[in-house]
């Protein structure tokens, strides 16, 4: 089951897995043990509709760049379904993919390491040119990629290692546009960024998705930044989707208790705000993939757990207006009364953001 945005989706994953062998220390070959799964990905469905932005939110370690990679068929998926527009994209060999490859494109966490640093930026920018061997008459110069971005032509003659971050990620994004794509994932498009510069890329994003009608899944761990830029939001946790709706709503009012404290933790400017609210936070760390919890995959650090979450998985419910959930209790916190911060952390991002661009020229 997915959550279906209205109009029909560009991009639809079915029952997404991606299972990866446990590697063994030379004591466990040994003895022959047998080698356990990790599952990195573990049944994600969700559709994304021409021209919105999706963010994808959870804590490191939750399977979001695993999802996008094994979309992209950088990682090979265990099992589901990926669909652009209609045309699988599970199973494709390298030749099925190149012509695929000018449509879909990924705007990798660290830019510096994606950009080869023995090449200067004109060359890494004309690249995927000579890669999806692209016509002339079809290719966009280095000049005009790097004004697309906001950077002057002086750029093009430096290494990556000569370029600042929030440069070096623009530098990733024009090349990523190289191909004209519909649909961009873009991992952590702003981590090591100040807020100045994480307000401006993404100030250049919305401004891209506009002009050029790009389709966007932002992932992140970060609220503020999909409060700011996505349509909706979908959560993921250890592997699985636990909540997913549009952002205002999630983030306004949170039915899942890991959503709630990720809403908890979220940076606000006034700390008092999260008085009396720390017993959202969760406790201990998140489980890993190769051995998770039974039943719900929540419930050895959530305060809500009782003997049921221990024992089922809560299946993914629609809630209605796009909205699905998947947890025994959402009834419960529905009724429940839901913190301010939540409401702060809704309002925030924007004016966060809109704060630093404001003193940010694009």
């Amino acid at each position: 089951m997915t959550a279906d945005p209205p109009g029909g989706a560009l991009l639809s994953v079915r029952d997404l897995q991606t299972y990866f062998r446990d590697r063994q220390g030379v004591i466990a070959r040994l003895l022959r043990r047998k080698s356990g799964e990790v599952r990195a990905v573990d049944g994600v469905s969700f559709d994304v509709v021409r021209g919105e932005t999706l963010g994808l939110v959870g804590e490191s370690g939750s399977g979001k760049s695993t999802l996008a990679r094994t979309v992209l068929g950088l990682v090979p998926a265990t099992g589901g379904s990926a669909a652009l527009d209609g045309r699988e994209l599970v199973g494709l060999g390298r030749r099925e993919w190149r012509p695929l490859r000018r449509r879909i494109q990924m705007i990798f966490q660290d830019p510096v390491s994606s950009l080869s640093p023995r090449f200067r930026v004109s060359f890494l920018l004309r690249e995927p040119y000579v890669i999806n061997k692209v016509p002339t008459d079809q290719q966009v110069s280095v000049d005009e990629l790097l004004d697309m971005v906001g950077l002057s032509a002086e750029q093009s003659d430096k290494y990556p290692h000569e370029l600042s971050g929030g440069q070096a990620r623009r530098v990733s994004i024009a090349r990523a546009l190289a191909l004209h794509p519909e649909v961009l994932f873009a991992d952590e498009p702003t981590a090591g960024l100040d807020v100045s510069a994480a307000a401006s890329i993404l100030n250049l994003m919305r401004d891209l998705r506009d002009r050029l009608g790009l389709t966007y899944v932002l992932i992140t761990h970060d609220l503020n930044v999909v409060g700011y830029f996505a349509d909706r939001i979908a959560v993921m946790y250890v592997g699985q989707l636990v909540e997913i709706g549009l952002g205002d709503r999630i983030l306004a009012h949170p039915r899942h208790p890991y959503t709630q404290a990720l809403l908890s933790c979220a940076p606000v400017p006034d700390p008092h705000l999260n008085e009396g609210h720390l017993d959202n936070v969760l406790g201990g760390e998140i489980p890993s993939p190769h051995d998770p919890p039974s039943g719900c995959r929540l419930h050895p650090r959530c305060k809500y757990a009782d003997q049921r979450c221990t024992d089922e998985v809560p299946p993914l419910e629609d809630l209605g207006e796009g909205e699905m959930v998947a947890c025994h209790h959402w009834r419960r916190i529905d009724l429940a009364e839901q913190p301010p911060v939540a409401e702060e952390a809704a309002a925030e991002p924007a004016a966060v953001a809109a704060a630093a661009v404001a003193d940010t020229a694009v």
